[in-house]
């Protein structure tokens, strides 16, 4: 059923693909965040590279809070990211008056996504479609709606308006007739649209940030105004990017952003996430033993842990620097709390016992081999997610800062590294942005609990956190573990971090 790879593919796009509508039958319907996402008062959605947000999109197909829903999907943003750069460029060069109309651009593409929808079922709906629906996906169409669109601005030499035809064509009286028929037709079967967005913007392009601001300006109005009437609208956001959407480019932020969604993942979720996609997988291939197959209480992490976990990666294990820890924590604490990060690592570590003839058991030299494997892929992942918003040289900067510091230090020895990696700079180097940097990529740290002389050191990281983790010369810093080879690390003594809140018993 999950392929090759006994954990499920690292893509969620690659299942969907190839499971079409048996996708359903893989996905964890005990996830945290099915509810709320589905729930009227959300309309964003925010999450890092592998967090499980295009996951969450397919769950809105075939949920049951909103039975037989007509689901509108717009992935592959790369698509239509162009002509919504070009469409962006023609509006004010101010800001504010940028936004407002960015926000009618809006207002028309989703629009069209549902008329374009329905236009089979009424009449008035098919009159108002003005663009063909071609091949190719609703990325395709979008762009396609928003090149019709480029028809309607004025030609002046600085093409920085929008023309009152732009503005006569999303108020037509049509358009209006069409939004009541989709209304009418929403009663009986819930609409929702789920759109995705770009995973890597250049921060700089004032006018592609202007753009994904009024997205998410527009989509709080639509949900204000239509949510009550069955039509909801669900925005995806890079969290990488959306700090400075909000920071900087949201006009009013307390306005705009209203119960959002963090994919923030805890342990247990991650842990019942990732047994169920293993047993799945047992079961499909006739390996679920039978004290286990149907007696699993789905609900209870200690459950999961003690019936699936422990029976094939085991209870306890000696890392690779000669101390005991238990598994699950041993794991989890080599990744930043995301979906894709773990099963990555436990198919890394599926694959070497296959090809040991130990599967579905796991040894402990699987386990840490494995591990060390992924942490390239994925600490290498984690710094070109960050390529566009600071530097295309952020590997340079990150080695060139923090290569051989140790796992544990003052903050204030960031302020030191921060001059060795100046070099690599683009011109924008400070040691407010090279503290900023490391922080944002998860790379460091600050210590809530635990010092040089505890077995285990407790910290915060920015990705676990709904905001900024500002780190000061105060602080007491750590590295993450993820890093630690890519960097080269130096360990002193038998300390473990753990980057995320855990039940431990003390020793």
């Amino acid at each position: 059923m999950l392929g090759r790879d006994p954990f499920g593919q690292k893509a969620c796009e690659a299942e969907v693909k190839a499971l079409g509508l048996k996708y359903s039958d893989i996905y964890f319907d005990e996830s945290p965040f099915n509810q709320l996402a589905i729930d009227d008062d959300t309309y964003i959605i925010i999450g890092r590279r592998g967090a499980g947000k295009t996951a969450l999109s397919q769950y809105f197909s075939f949920q049951t809070s909103k039975p037989n829903p007509i689901y509108i999907e717009v992935n592959q943003p790369d698509l239509y990211q162009e002509v919504l750069s070009d469409i962006s460029r023609k509006t004010s060069e101010s800001p504010p008056a940028a936004v407002a109309h960015l926000k009618r651009v809006w207002e028309y593409v989703i629009w069209s996504l549902i008329f374009a929808a329905l236009r089979n079922d009424s009449p008035t709906i098919s009159e108002a479609c003005k663009v063909e629906r071609r091949a190719g996906g609703l990325a395709h169409y979008v762009a396609a709606v928003i090149q019709h669109l480029m028809g309607f601005f004025g030609d002046q030499p600085d093409g920085r308006y929008i023309g009152p035809r732009l503005e006569r064509l999303i108020d037509d009286e049509n358009l209006g007739r069409a939004k009541q028929a989709a209304l009418d037709i929403a009663l009986k079967r819930p609409i929702i649209i789920a759109l995705d967005t770009m995973e890597q913007y250049d921060i700089k392009n004032d006018a592609l940030m202007n753009a994904i601001a009024a997205l998410v300006e527009y989509a709080a109005a639509f949900n204000q105004d239509y949510a009550a009437s069955h039509i909801h609208l669900k925005v995806f956001m890079a969290g990488e990017v959306f700090p400075y959407i909000n920071e900087s480019v949201l006009l009013n932020p307390s306005k705009a952003i209203n119960h959002p969604i963090y994919l923030l993942w805890r342990p247990r979720d991650l842990l019942r996430l990732i047994s169920w996609r293993f047993y799945r997988y047992l079961e499909a291939s006739n390996r679920l033993p039978r004290q286990i197959a149907g007696r699993i209480k789905w609900e209870s992490d200690d459950d999961v842990l003690e019936k699936v976990w422990v029976p094939h990666f085991g209870r306890s294990i000696t890392n690779i620097r000669g101390h005991i820890e238990e598994t699950w924590p041993y794991v989890l604490r080599h990744t930043q709390m995301r979906p894709r990060q773990l099963i990555t690592m436990c198919n890394n570590i599926a694959n070497r016992a296959i090809a040991e003839s130990t599967f579905p058991h796991f040894t402990p030299l699987q386990i840490t081999e494995g591990i060390r494997e992924a942490e390239l892929e994925l600490s290498s992942e984690i710094l070109n997610s960050y390529s566009s918003i600071y530097s295309r040289n952020v590997s340079q900067i990150v080695a060139a800062g923090l290569q051989k510091i140790p796992m544990f230090f003052d903050g204030s020895e960031l302020d030191r590294r921060a001059r060795l990696s100046a070099p690599e700079w683009d011109g924008n180097y400070s040691p407010s942005n090279f503290r900023q940097l490391v922080a944002e990529l998860g790379i460091v740290g600050r210590v809530t609990r635990g010092d040089e002389s505890t077995e285990f050191i407790d910290a915060d990281f920015e990705y676990a956190l709904p905001h900024r983790l500002n780190l000061t010369h105060l602080d007491k810093c750590v590295i993450h573990p993820m890093f630690y080879r890519k960097l080269s690390v130096v360990f002193t003594g038998g300390k473990r971090v753990m980057p995320f809140a855990t039940r431990r018993e003390e020793r």
